[in-house]
């Protein structure tokens, strides 16, 4: 089997209306047609004033919530990794009670079963 790694990064300016107001961050990835993929990480950094939340979206439909202290860093590995088949689609959205930097790394592994 042949393994692909796949990052979603940024770093971008965040302006917060709520944590119940996600704004999209411009990061999406579709598994490839022959393969499955799974999250295997999400890392944080946050100068955002207020507590933020990354949202992961499978399909439209909330995959992992990732919460993000106000000010601070942090690293997740998943212990649990949904199996996305070909074609899923992931995004990546983000709300915040407060404005600030965002930077994020979400590390993907694709792995080719055809």
């Amino acid at each position: 089997m042949a393994y692909t790694t796949v990052l979603l990064q940024t770093i971008t300016k965040i302006e917060g209306e709520g944590l119940d107001s996600p704004k999209p961050l411009n990061l999406t990835y579709t598994v490839t047609q022959g393969c499955t993929a799974g999250v295997q990480y999400v890392r944080a950094g946050s100068t955002v004033t207020g507590m933020m939340n990354i949202t992961l979206l499978k399909n439209g439909k909330v995959m992992r919530y990732v919460p993000v202290a106000a000010g601070s860093t942090m690293h997740v590995p998943l212990a649990i990794v949904d199996d996305l088949r070909s074609g899923t689609g992931i995004e990546v959205v983000a709300a915040a009670e407060g404005s600030g930097t965002l930077i994020l790394d979400i590390g993907i592994l694709e792995v080719n079963i055809g």
